[in-house]
């Protein structure tokens, strides 16, 4: 990756698969990049922050996507590979990039449909337990839909995968935390029957107690 600065990555050219979403004076976008025949996801933005206590004059999304990507792979939890971050100031603001490889082989909850229920099953304790982890940690996804969920077959299980960390933030307790995603998650997810639904809540739990 050398030589692959922030010059590098605010202009090279690629597919939109986020087209850019405009909010008052910024926007952001990602774009798919394939170099030496592996693929990059590489989000641009411009005046796009969010503002917490220690950032109220607000803090790029993207930087607080890539300390969550950095938090989460000290925790274990499975994310794609951060490749770059930078920020600069321009004329017309604020310019903000993170990049980040593509995680090969995986798919997210909504294209698992399909699977049988056994194999659902084993999805579903093993998305329980990656969220357990993180909610102990009384972090908190905030944006838990079925694309944001990702996973591949390993072993005779799965391996579970979190993107788009850019709304991740941390809650006065663990117990907020994991009420706030499960809920959301149970209400956008069509890929868990009730049974199976119970199966990841009953893993979850266990990884949160760090049984």
């Amino acid at each position: 990756m050398d030589g692959r600065d922030f010059d590098f990555w605010w202009g090279v050219e690629g597919a939109w698969v986020e087209e850019p979403n405009r909010r008052r004076s910024g926007w952001s976008g990602m774009v798919m990049v394939v170099l030496e025949g592996r693929r990059y996801y590489v989000k641009r933005q411009l005046n796009h922050r969010c503002y917490t206590l220690a950032h109220p004059f607000g803090w790029p999304t993207a930087s607080r996507e890539w300390q969550y990507l950095q938090r989460l792979q000290a925790l274990r939890v499975g994310t794609p590979v951060g490749i770059f971050h930078g920020v600069r100031k321009a004329e017309e603001g604020v310019q903000a990039v993170v990049v980040t490889e593509e995680l090969s082989g995986f798919a997210d909850l909504a294209a698992l449909e399909g699977l049988p229920a056994e194999r659902k099953r084993l999805l579903a304790q093993a998305v329980g337990e990656q969220l357990g982890r993180v909610h102990r940690e009384k972090l908190q996804h905030s944006s838990l839909y079925n694309k944001h969920v990702m996973a591949k077959p390993a072993g005779e299980g799965f391996e579970v995968a979190l993107i788009d960390l850019e709304k991740m933030r941390p809650r006065l307790t663990a117990g907020m935390a994991a009420r706030h995603d499960l809920e959301q998650l149970r209400r956008r997810q069509r890929t868990f029957d009730e049974a199976q639904w119970g199966i990841l809540v009953d893993a979850h739990n266990r990884s949160f107690s760090g049984a």
